[in-house]
């Protein structure tokens, strides 16, 4: 049953250890269990442990497996926790069909989410981490080209100087080609923008091993996974992940407004590593599976990038006066989590229909 307007108002928090608290009741409440997994290499704002939380229901060995990650990108994860707050509060999943189970993951990067960023400690964008470093990174020379101009040293004193410097270089380039090489992902500059990483981090290795195990008796698999900052304010777009039939089969469950990432036919870039290699890595053998992000939409992209690249100056300054902290994080939320009724009522209305289509 959908919640009333307060009550699902307080399914979302101010910050982390609310969330956090809130998830963890609102999971016993609903029959979840819960096993928690301690960040040992961050600590939150004011010293405080950081943790992923993974809570299921329905037999371990379960066929159907459906897994639903909040999180991913930090400080979006205030709408994915409570989209999973509002959701078990409701008893979406308080009768499950035969053979299936849930698994829901919150704060997957909770180093993001804590200290109000996109990134995790390394300032490494989790969603652009799940490459074969093995192999050697992308390239990422496009970027390279526009560093300077979209993460300079000073751009916390001369913000109106560089962003006039983008304006130039996107109507000299297009604003498709600026997308593309500023977040599709770039692995040479670890204090810029959308950086993917040298080597698989702490979130990206547990959510392999968390989805080795949830998908080990499985023979059908979706997966969703949380964002925003993307797309008209409130609005969702269904972005399939995956190759061809990946994508005919999240058509077939979501529907046919499923938009193909990798195809670039979505409002996103396209991305490289992003976090459906690892659930497609755990299928193994398994072929019905399907995965999709959930991408809700907040502000104009201009306002997004200007509070990302202010805050990325920010994470390179620890010395930076407070006063100068505040108005960013703030920037940031206003960017990513709007303090609207009517936003959250869509973004829950809209993620309760996706998980009634996957059930």
């Amino acid at each position: 049953m959908p919640l009333g307007a307060d009550d699902l108002a307080a399914c979302f928090s101010a910050d982390y250890p609310e969330a956090r608290a809130k998830f963890l009741s609102a999971c016993e409440a609903a029959g979840f269990e819960t096993v928690s997994h301690l960040n040992p290499v961050a600590k939150g704002p004011d010293g405080e442990d950081l943790v992923t939380d993974v809570a299921s229901r329905g037999p371990a060995a379960a066929s159907r497996v459906i897994l639903m990650t909040s999180g991913t990108h930090g400080i979006e994860g205030y709408c994915g926790s409570g989209i999973q707050v509002a959701l078990l509060r409701e008893g979406a999943f308080a009768a499950l069909p035969d053979d299936t189970r849930v698994v829901l993951v919150h704060a997957l990067n909770p180093f993001g989410f804590a200290h109000k960023r996109r990134v995790n400690e390394d300032n490494i964008d989790l969603n652009r981490n799940f490459i074969d470093h093995a192999a050697g990174a992308p390239d990422s020379a496009v970027y390279s080209a526009i560093h300077p101009l979209v993460a300079p040293k000073d751009y916390g004193e001369r913000p109106e100087h560089w962003d006039g410097q983008v304006l130039e270089w996107i109507q000299a380039n297009g604003m498709e080609a600026f997308s593309a090489a500023i977040s599709g992902g770039q692995y040479a500059h670890p204090d810029g923008l959308f950086y993917g990483g040298a080597n698989p981090s702490w979130s990206n290795l547990l959510i392999r091993k968390i989805t080795k195990e949830a998908f080990a008796g499985a023979t059908q698999v979706r997966f969703m996974d949380i964002h925003t900052g993307l797309g008209p304010f409130g609005e969702v777009e269904k972005i399939g992940l995956g190759d061809a039939a990946a994508i005919a089969r999240a058509r077939a469950i979501w529907g046919e407004d499923v938009t193909d990432l990798a195809g670039g036919q979505s409002a996103s870039a396209v991305v490289s590593g992003d976090i459906s290699a690892a659930c497609y890595a755990a299928t193994g053998e398994i072929e019905d599976a399907a995965a999709i992000a959930l991408e809700y939409g907040t502000v104009d992209p201009v306002s997004v990038l200007r509070a990302l690249r202010f805050d990325n100056w920010l994470s390179m300054h620890a010395g930076a006066p407070g006063e100068r902290a505040a108005p960013i994080k703030r920037m940031m939320v206003d960017a990513f989590y709007p303090q609207n009724d009517d936003w959250r009522e869509s973004v829950v209305r809209l993620a309760r229909k996706a998980v009634t289509e996957t059930l």
